[in-house]
């Protein structure tokens, strides 16, 4: 009963009217990735150059031939224009889009897509949609939509994850698929970060993923207690989305400095943090920022040595605007970061 509620809302604010329910958006994209294998035995899949390593590591070791394209340094979302050119230059076959930071593009690629048959996943990463059906008409586009419910965002679960389509094909392809249950162990976790920090930083490849480690990181089922919170939370969303958006646009307004690159644009969906860019002592004040017991991070690394890309990785720091968050907080980080800009 509580499933059909959540799709009844889900149906209303997006359109989108069958769903899977995963234990983490990892888990999805296992799936996902196990789809698009069963149909085609060569795939040549886009990534944007910044994203969660997570994915890039799915889908490398499920073997697609992964095309890296470099985002838009004032976005942090996939170049739109270079997207395109490669639409029309190259044989593509699945387009992962990632909404990180909240933002939008013009989605101009979309019937470029279209046109050459290509399957667009859209992962709502570090967004959610907007409570406002008509917004998510312009925004959300996907065959697939990916949903997460992991720390701070929108629907704070520690974990769960919803795939979403239109499509009845695709939705009972994705409904045979069983992902054996590895639960998640702490020392693989370790052994897989140690690697992740010596490997994959350093040389920024991910060929050589250690696959025992990734299944153990990322196949869980989904709890049915995640129902109810989930359920909760919808009914919710418009407040959420207003508190979020107002705590935004104060941070856009305290942080308004000549030396401060501000990444979430005003016409977004739901975001997850304030992102923004410093051109110089980035990792000091991230490093005085946790002195002081402010949470920040520099996420996400740049999985091909592009220009927008490599900026990010060096002058990014996001802060949270969830329930933690207030005016008085968002005063105090600005005046603890002006010393160093």
């Amino acid at each position: 009963m509580i499933k059909k509620k959540i799709k009844s809302i889900i149906k209303n604010r997006t359109g989108y009217d069958k769903i899977l329910f995963s234990g983490r958006a990892n888990t999805s994209i296992w799936k996902i990735g196990l789809y698009l294998k069963k149909n085609k035995k060569k795939i040549n899949i886009v990534l944007p150059s910044t994203l969660c390593v997570s994915p890039a590591v799915i889908f490398n070791i499920l073997g697609f031939n992964i095309i890296y394209l470099d985002i838009d340094a004032n976005t942090g979302l996939i170049d739109e224009n270079l997207l395109i050119h490669k639409i029309k230059t190259t044989k593509i076959d699945v387009i992962f889009f990632v909404n990180l930071y909240g933002n939008v593009l013009k989605n101009k690629f979309c019937k470029y897509a279209k046109q050459k048959k290509i399957l667009v996943i859209q992962d709502l990463a570090q967004t959610f949609f907007s409570n406002s059906l008509n917004k998510n008409r312009k925004y959300i586009f996907g065959d697939i939509l990916i949903l997460s419910f992991g720390y701070s965002k929108i629907f704070d679960l520690k974990g769960g994850s919803l795939i979403l389509t239109k499509n009845k094909e695709i939705y009972r392809d994705l409904n045979c698929i069983n992902l054996p249950e590895i639960k998640n162990d702490l020392n693989a976790k370790k052994k897989y970060l140690n690697w992740y920090d010596k490997y994959f930083s350093k040389n920024r490849k991910i060929e050589n993923s250690k696959i025992n480690f990734a299944k153990k990181l990322y196949i869980k089922h989904y709890q049915n207690s995640f129902d109810k919170k989930i359920l909760n939370s919808l009914k919710e969303l418009n407040l959420e989305e207003r508190k979020r958006k107002e705590k935004l646009n104060f941070y856009s307004k305290v942080f308004k400095d000549k030396n401060i690159q501000i990444l979430n644009q005003k016409d977004a969906l739901v975001p997850w943090r304030f992102c923004f860019l410093v051109r110089k002592k980035r990792n000091y004040i991230l490093k005085k920022l946790r002195e002081n017991n402010f949470d920040a991070s520099s996420y996400y690394l740049a999985l091909k040595q592009a220009k927008g890309s490599i900026k990010l990785e060096k002058q990014i720091i996001n802060l949270w605007i969830d329930k933690s968050i207030n005016k008085n907080k968002i005063q105090n980080q600005y005046k603890l970061i002006k010393n160093f800009l």
